[in-house]
């Protein structure tokens, strides 16, 4: 009589115990595959971006002319002998290039003071309680309401008693920390969890160290925000370093492209090159911070 098998059987294979199907690739999508819809829109975006990009290209294309001539028709646009020669004039010049560093110079400085001060009041008016709050929250969104206009002689006799005209202090300082961005940061980390807060003061972390450590790294979209917006206000203030600056060394990039244009007589080949170089710095600001300025506008936007 066969004794009974006690090996273990193996295990049966299910229908259901298939390979898992990877996961397929997102298909381009070719021109025909958009619908009549969606061409129309495309359409319809292209001719205002086209209007906005005509004076740039007559910029660039003046800039790379070696006659200087203004261009009189579309046609032109296209220049037939592109030369790199009235570049090479703007960067010999040394006045220019002082201008250019005292642009970057102060730009950077007020970006780093805005970053640093106006994330640490946006956190103070977004997750700390103290009396007065709301009023003085309300106080500052009033001076930002306030033009600038307003407040020029003020800041102009405050700078001169305390001894700061033609200096970079006077140029730097009043705009360390702006009401804008201290509107900015506070409704952004409004919306961040109370309960990451929380956690890290039961670990015994100071508030410096929580802003630093755990609402920076998670705020950083709306800091690319900040950072652009700032640095693209302070490189095309004309009026600040016009009313706080009297010599020519301290003089940044909006003044010194008007000087730029008389000393040259309206040098149109020269002037247009020297504007296309100004552009470099903020064309390098967006294009650095393109992902993190679209990731802060639209987390804004959809932040409840």
């Amino acid at each position: 009589m066969n004794q009974p098998s006690h090996q273990p059987k193996a295990p049966l294979l299910m229908k259901e115990q298939v390979a898992p199907i990877p996961p397929s690739k997102k298909r381009k999508r070719k021109a025909f595959d958009y619908k009549p819809r969606e061409l129309l829109l495309f359409f319809l975006l292209f001719i205002p971006l086209s209007v906005m990009l005509i004076p740039f290209l007559y910029m660039v294309s003046i800039s790379i002319k070696t006659d200087g001539v203004v261009l009189r028709t579309l046609a032109d646009i296209l220049p037939r002998n592109p030369s790199f020669d009235n570049y090479a004039t703007v960067l010999a010049n040394g006045n220019f290039a002082r201008y250019l560093g005292n642009s970057l110079f102060v730009s950077s400085s007020i970006v780093i003071g805005n970053v640093f001060f106006c994330t640490m009041v946006g956190y103070t008016f977004a997750k700390m309680t103290f009396p007065g709050k709301n009023m003085i929250f309300i106080l500052v969104l009033t001076s930002f309401m306030i033009p600038f206009q307003v407040t020029m002689i003020p800041v102009f006799q405050l700078m001169q008693n305390i001894g700061w005209i033609d200096t970079y202090k006077a140029l730097i300082v009043p705009t360390l920390v702006t009401p804008f961005g201290i509107f900015l940061m506070r409704q952004y980390i409004s919306g961040l969890p109370d309960e990451l807060i929380y956690a890290a003061k039961v670990d015994g972390a100071s508030e410096f160290r929580i802003v630093w450590q755990i609402i920076f790294p998670l705020a950083k979209p709306i800091v690319a925000v900040l950072v652009i917006m700032t640095f693209l206000n302070s490189w095309n203030d004309f009026l600040s370093p016009l009313i706080l600056t009297t010599s020519p060394e301290m003089r940044t990039i909006p003044l010194g492209l008007a000087e730029f244009s008389f000393l040259n007589n309206t040098n149109w080949g020269h002037l247009m090159a020297a504007s296309v170089v100004s552009l470099l710095p903020v064309f390098i600001i967006f294009v650095f911070f393109q992902k993190q300025i679209i990731s802060g506008l639209v987390s804004g936007a959809i932040k409840t």
